[in-house]
């Protein structure tokens, strides 16, 4: 008689690693003070400000090495979705709010 412990095992690793999330990142966040957060944000912002400068388009995966290099060089352990997050708010950003492209390609308000 063989007793298959495999889905209680996934469980238990499952419930291990929200609760390790749970209570990690506050902690993290915890442990930086508020200038350090954007300390760490400024240095993101930079490194992707000057990968995009350099590569230009169409060089994704040349432009991700090189923040991530950076980062690591200067001490900061790499976040790949965080500097992702903050590609898209850097280069997808509207500062107007809810502005469209018409059919014939020109902006307007919506």
């Amino acid at each position: 008689m063989n007793i298959d412990l495999t889905p209680i095992f996934q469980a238990i690793i499952m419930l291990a690693a929200g609760l390790i999330t749970y209570k990690l990142v506050p902690w993290i966040k915890s442990k930086t003070t508020q200038q350090q957060q954007q300390n760490i944000q400024a240095a993101y912002r930079i490194f992707i400000m000057a990968a995009e400068q350099i590569y230009g388009a169409n060089h994704g995966p040349e432009k991700l090495q090189y923040v991530v290099d950076g980062l690591r060089a200067r001490g900061y352990d790499v976040d790949v979705p965080t500097i992702e997050a903050l590609v898209m708010e850097l280069f997808n950003y509207d500062p107007f709010g809810a502005i469209g492209e018409t059919e014939d390609g020109k902006r307007e308000a919506e």
